[in-house]
């Protein structure tokens, strides 16, 4: 079996005065995946060190010969799951071989219920002003139904979910959150290694129209929870654990009473990650079946393709996978939340990675859109503050027949590592990689 090696407990490099990053400790037992890693240190390996980000970190046993990902590491956001929490999950689906983003979709269900609970509200709006009350200041709960009493009791109440603290801020992004560090092994799946915990900062210049203005209106008594995550499309293998999520919330509110005195209820509608033009019209279904609150989407641009016809119609909107800085900013009349941190914490938890393994000259390979781009610009911020170099940093179009050019522009740079910032395309960049002779083991 894999034992952590020097990942045990990282340093914090002195890449960003705002941050506190702290390694939260290392397990010997999988976190997320099943998988398995070797024993091997990564100047063992033959070819360009590659990293994977969340959203390509995906078990690949079936896509790959064996060893193709061995020593390949990765980092997604996420805390260190539970047994019992797992047991739940799989409760309520039975095939889940992952449970990435799980527990984000679940915290997002509870904070949103707990939200319409302290408003005495189900309307999007009244939600939106209470979200931030409800996971912030106040007296800790870690379940639903202890969060509820609380509130009948007119207690004020900060839920601690099982993604994290959350804490969301004025920007309706987690204050503090944990990135994991994973590696791959001879079976092409992942394992932990470490968990990073990190505070992001606020922004202090929140414009008004990302305020929630207006009366709140009445909603009609029953909250109505929307899914809007990836069914099909690049991250179809994140839907299971994310629809189970919701499916395990909704199922422990109603079984504590449920809001308002009614069970919730839920419409779903398949976001199709990877290709926007299906998200609008489910969205539009979503409305239609009169949702208050809309989980998803997963991909930062489905998103933002829907952001505003979510947040025009005074619906909330909380994802629990984007993670693209353009939300930090964006005028979402104060009704978009997430509950997956800010890219800014994984840009320097991967910059910190690529430091504490002795890289200098690094090359970052991204998706063109705004998941892609934000993600490969934190990595290059904070890698090039602790004193590396970003050799390459090349955007490619997710629909390209092939990436040879790319792979060709980063051969010529000779980089030590490679960021390979995509979803599902990373079956056809790793082979071109290694073709190459600049990938893993290449």
């Amino acid at each position: 079996m894999y034992r952590p090696n020097r990942f045990t407990r990282l340093a914090v490099l002195a890449v960003a005065g705002s941050f506190a990053v702290s390694a939260c400790g290392s397990s010997d037992s999988d976190s997320s995946s099943g998988g398995s890693s070797d024993e091997g240190s990564s100047a063992e390996k033959k070819g360009t060190q590659i990293y994977f980000v969340d959203g390509n970190t995906a078990d690949y046993s079936g896509d790959f010969d064996p060893g193709t990902l061995k020593g390949v590491k990765a980092t997604y956001p996420g805390a260190e799951l539970g047994d019992a929490f797992r047991e739940r999950m799989l409760g309520v689906n039975s095939k889940l071989k992952d449970f990435t983003y799980g527990p984000e979709s679940y915290d997002a269900t509870i904070v949103a219920a707990l939200a319409a609970i302290a408003a005495d509200n189900d309307s999007g709006k009244a939600i939106a002003g209470e979200m931030a009350n409800v996971s912030g200041e106040g007296e800790k709960c870690t379940e639903f139904k202890q969060c509820a009493d609380l509130l009948a009791d007119g207690t004020d109440i900060d839920y601690d979910g099982v993604s994290g603290p959350l804490d969301l801020n004025s920007t309706g992004s987690p204050s503090a959150a944990t990135i994991g560090i994973f590696e791959y092994g001879e079976d092409n799946n992942y394992k932990n290694l470490d968990y990073i915990t990190g505070e992001i900062p606020d922004e202090s210049d929140v414009k008004a129209n990302q305020k929630v203005s207006g009366g709140a209106g009445q909603g009609d008594g029953t909250l109505t929870i929307g899914t809007l995550l990836p069914a099909t499309g690049d991250l179809a293998f994140l839907g299971p654990p994310e629809f189970a999520g919701v499916d395990l919330a909704v199922k422990e509110i109603n079984g504590a009473g449920g809001v308002l005195g009614k069970d919730v209820t839920q419409v779903k509608a398949d976001s199709g990650d990877g290709s926007p033009n299906i998200a609008p019209s489910e969205t539009d279904k979503l409305l239609r079946g009169k949702a208050d609150a809309i989980i998803g989407a997963a991909s930062s641009s489905v998103s933002l393709s829907v952001i505003d016809k979510i947040t025009g119609a005074g619906v909330v909107q909380i994802s629990p996978a984007n993670t693209s800085t353009a939300f930090d900013t964006y005028a979402d009349k104060g009704l978009y939340f997430r509950t997956a941190p800010s890219d800014v914490l994984q840009g320097q938890v991967m910059a910190q990675t690529l430091s504490a393994d002795g890289y200098q000259n690094v090359a970052i390979l991204a998706r063109q859109d705004s998941y892609g781009e934000a993600l490969a610009d934190n990595v290059e911020k904070f890698f090039t503050e602790s004193g590396g170099k970003i050799v390459a940093k090349t955007l490619y179009d997710a629909n390209a027949a092939n990436y040879t050019a790319e792979v060709e522009e980063l051969k010529g740079q000779d980089p030590d590592a490679i960021v390979l910032i995509a979803f599902d395309e990373t079956k056809k960049i790793v082979p071109e990689l290694i073709k190459a002779g600049i990938g893993q083991n290449g």
